[in-house]
């Protein structure tokens, strides 16, 4: 990896991070990898199906860019925010989110859980996270970061963002701290539009900026700038991404940040509702990014973004010294964490490696220690007599985990479930005022105050009626009904929150 010898366009290629088209190395993977020869390729939620197809297709990434490409190893990266069980489709651990790991408030399982997410991580062949979300989350009317944040206070997020990092790291996964500068109190979703944080610098550096700069101080090895406008600090109200005060004036010289800074997903609507990717990919490098996220769809696109690069270096836009920089930056990273032609192996994981039994407990211990009852709800509400009484459960078919457990120990118990949380208002609705109710709802974002009070007031004319809300602690922290908190459809925090009400262990194992 001789700088010297490397030409421009190649040194240019390592700051991209493509997208994998397919589960499998298709040609037109291929072809990115061994044509364009990029730095990195990102494998979204197509990509991931279960440990042994994930291990498959790194393995046949790295061979391309290793034998046909740069004849460098590539970072492959994911959004593996909760275990890499909470993309793939099975076979890996599925931890609760940051929320629920900020209410159960253990520093201890959050760094296990990172951890774990490491180790099975590598397993597959995937060596960069694009985790932990360290956004304060403290605007109900956020549509987006909800429950991938650790909280609504600067502090919990800075101390559980830094566990999680330490666990990734220090088992040798890259860790990512998103969404630089803070996407928690906005209320709108940049992947639909351009977020705007219309804060004054203080209140921006006692806040938001704090849980980056425990991050930072916890040696985290990338930060992800976020697509977010914050005029404060830049009065263009330029995306943070595409911004040089935002990028470099903040995050580069004023955090004295030396890692590598990476951009959001560039096909999002908070940059193409004002730039095409080609302009983005531009602009980021001259803000002051290392690698760019380019989530393309085909060949001839990656190609094109490339190219528009490659371009603007030679018409002089982009200093030759800016990809020297981020190259030099990149390549260190790589030796840092063995991802040269010399020291690269394969993974050869063991079957035991995903899903054990002793990561599966570190979910569940998380879960239970997460829960939380509001308005009464009290632990081993369905044991006893009780258990013979005739409830309704009323749920949307994410609620899988939790039906399962409840059944084997409710035998009167009915069931009717609605492909979509919303659909479980027209159930409530039929049933009579003597009926003994449990809700049992999931949902990633916040259901709505109309939903919420409807639902409190149909719950509320039955002779009993609980809510298990497996979402938002905004949904239901201001209502009527007693209610049992359970923050995300994560497996543990379903088996968790039936083994809460009946007063039994209930897990998930195997």
């Amino acid at each position: 990896m001789d700088s010297q010898n490397m030409k421009l366009r190649e040194k240019i290629a390592q700051r991209f991070a493509f997208s994998a088209l397919a589960s499998s190395l298709d040609e037109e993977t291929r072809r990115i990898v061994a044509d364009l020869k990029p730095g990195g390729m990102f494998l979204g939620a197509s990509a991931l199906i279960d440990p042994e197809q994930v291990g498959e297709l790194c393995h046949s990434l790295q061979r391309a860019s290793l034998e046909g490409g740069s004849g460098i190893p590539l970072f492959i990266s994911a959004d593996l925010v909760a275990g890499a069980g909470c993309k793939l489709r099975e076979g890996a651990t599925h931890f609760p989110k940051n929320r629920a790991l900020g209410a159960a408030g253990d520093e201890a399982l959050a760094y296990e859980s990172g951890r774990i997410t490491a180790q099975e991580a590598l397993a597959m062949g995937i060596n960069f996270n694009y985790s932990p979300v360290v956004d304060i989350n403290n605007n109900p009317l956020n549509p987006v970061i909800g429950t991938h944040s650790f909280g609504e206070d600067a502090a919990t997020v800075s101390r559980l963002g830094s566990a999680v990092i330490r666990g990734y790291q220090e088992h040798g996964l890259i860790a990512t701290a998103k969404h630089f500068p803070g996407h928690g109190d906005t209320h709108i979703d940049s992947h639909e539009a351009l977020p705007v944080l219309p804060f004054d610098r203080e209140r921006l550096e006692r806040f938001e900026l704090v849980p980056f700069r425990e991050a930072i101080a916890s040696g985290v090895d990338a930060v992800m700038v976020g697509h977010i406008a914050v005029p404060a600090w830049d009065a263009s109200c330029m995306p943070a991404s595409l911004s040089y005060p935002l990028t470099t004036g903040l995050l580069r010289e004023r955090l004295n940040f030396q890692g590598l800074i990476v951009t959001d997903g560039l096909s999002m609507k908070g940059i193409t509702n004002q730039f095409t990717m080609e302009e983005a990919c531009v602009r980021a490098i001259q803000a002051g990014a290392d690698i760019l996220l380019a989530t393309v769809d085909r060949y001839e696109h990656a190609q094109s973004v490339l190219e528009a690069v490659v371009a603007a270096v030679e018409q002089g836009d982009i200093a030759e010294a800016r990809i020297e920089e981020s190259y030099n930056r990149i390549i260190n990273m790589k030796q840092k964490y063995r991802l040269t032609a010399q020291k690269y192996r394969r993974p050869a994981p063991s079957p035991e490696t995903f899903g054990s039994p002793a990561s599966q407990q570190i979910s569940m211990a998380i879960a239970s220690k997460a829960l939380t009852p509001l308005r009464g709800m009290e632990q081993g509400a369905l044991s006893g007599e009780r258990r013979n009484l005739p409830w309704v459960l009323i749920r949307d078919r994410h609620t899988g985990v939790f039906a399962d457990a409840l059944r084997a120990y409710l035998p009167d118990m009915r069931e009717e479930t609605a492909d979509h949380y919303e659909g479980t208002l027209a159930l409530l609705a039929e049933l009579s005022e003597d009926a003994r109710v449990l809700l049992a709802i999931s949902h990633n974002k916040p259901v709505g105050a109309a939903f919420a009070e409807t639902a409190d007031r149909l719950l509320g004319r039955a002779q009993e009626g609980w809510w298990i809300h497996f979402g938002s602690e905004y949904d239901v922290r201001d209502r009527a009904v007693p209610c049992l908190l359970a923050y995300d459809r994560a497996p543990s925090l379903q088996a968790s929150a039936a083994g809460y009400l009946l007063g039994e262990e209930v897990t998930i194992f195997p």
